[in-house]
């Protein structure tokens, strides 16, 4: 009667709990586009300040939870690569708050979705990793989808340069990604952590006036957006060292699937159709290759 009673039994419960963590940190940073579309006056570089408040103190948490006494001992710990890391990572986040104050959620969600395939282009380039041909499959079709989103942009400045922006993020990840393979002894809390004082000096140097001259509003919601950036990075980064890399890669696909949802739910934004088709073609390609990816791991 409960024959599946011992499948379940074998299912290790580090595994599940790391695939949870992992769930619970997409979703956790889904709801920045909701988030950033009730701000009310708030500059680009005033919310990516208090958001890195925010994230910062939050990771701080993490920290001494997974240090366990040895907060400062992983900061010296983590290393030239790990500065690095933080130096590509705190610009990114400056690339994400821009490119969704010039583009629409979707647009953002479906271009940071390309991120798997940068880091399997740039890990071919650098790594000399083999790159299977499903993965060059789905770049091209990848690539149709952005063209798509492109034409929807044209004629419109602001909104064909919020595109280019938003790539900035993928990019950055996966050169991010192929310096932590070069060299996998580098601690990626601590990394994050250092980052998100990267992106408060990039805000401090780039803001036009004060950033802390700023609604009370506005401040509360940069916080949070910061304090869910640093609960799906801590999720992440903990689950990651349970869960196989392509399973992880298929499950960070929720925060870009439920990004514009909750944007379209909680703010009434509505991407175009040209945004919709082109988006959806990348989104199910990074999609497909991320099934594919699990499939093969399971062979190996």
């Amino acid at each position: 009667m409960f024959e599946g009673k011992g499948i379940l039994n074998k299912i290790p419960s580090k595994y599940v709990l790391a695939m949870l963590g992992v769930a619970l940190g997409a979703m956790a940073l889904s709801f920045t586009g909701l988030i950033m579309r009730h701000i009310e006056s708030a500059d680009v570089w005033q919310i990516l300040f208090f958001r890195s408040i925010g994230m910062i103190g939050t990771m701080s948490i993490f920290m001494a939870i997974t240090q366990r006494g040895k907060f400062l001992k992983g900061i010296s710990n983590v290393g030239w690569r790990g500065i690095i890391v933080a130096c590509l990572i705190g610009p990114s986040f400056g690339f994400y708050i821009l490119a969704l104050s010039m583009i629409t959620v979707a647009e953002v969600s479906f271009v940071i979705s390309t991120l798997p395939l940068f880091t399997a282009f740039f890990a071919f380039i650098f790594l000399h990793e083999r790159v299977r041909g499903s993965t060059w499959g789905a770049i091209i079709v990848v690539l149709c989808g952005v063209l798509i989103m492109f034409l929807d942009s044209t004629g419109q400045g602001a909104s064909y340069l919020g595109i280019i922006v938003a790539f900035g993020v993928p990019i950055t990840f996966a050169a991010t990604i192929v310096i932590i393979r070069s060299g996998p002894d580098i601690d990626m809390i601590p990394a994050t952590w250092m980052a998100g004082f990267v992106a408060l000096i990039i805000s401090i140097i780039l803001a036009k006036g004060s950033v802390i001259n700023i609604l009370s509003f506005d401040m509360f919601l940069s916080l949070l957006m910061g304090c869910t950036l640093g609960l799906g990075f801590g999720l992440y980064t903990i689950g990651a060292r349970y869960v196989a890399a392509a399973q992880v890669a298929l499950l960070a696909l929720l925060e870009q699937a439920f990004n514009p949802l909750w944007a379209w739910i909680g703010a009434g934004e509505i991407p175009s159709t040209l945004v919709l088709i082109g988006g959806l073609i990348v989104f199910c390609a990074v999609t497909v290759r991320a099934i594919i990816g699990v499939w093969e791991e399971r062979k190996v």
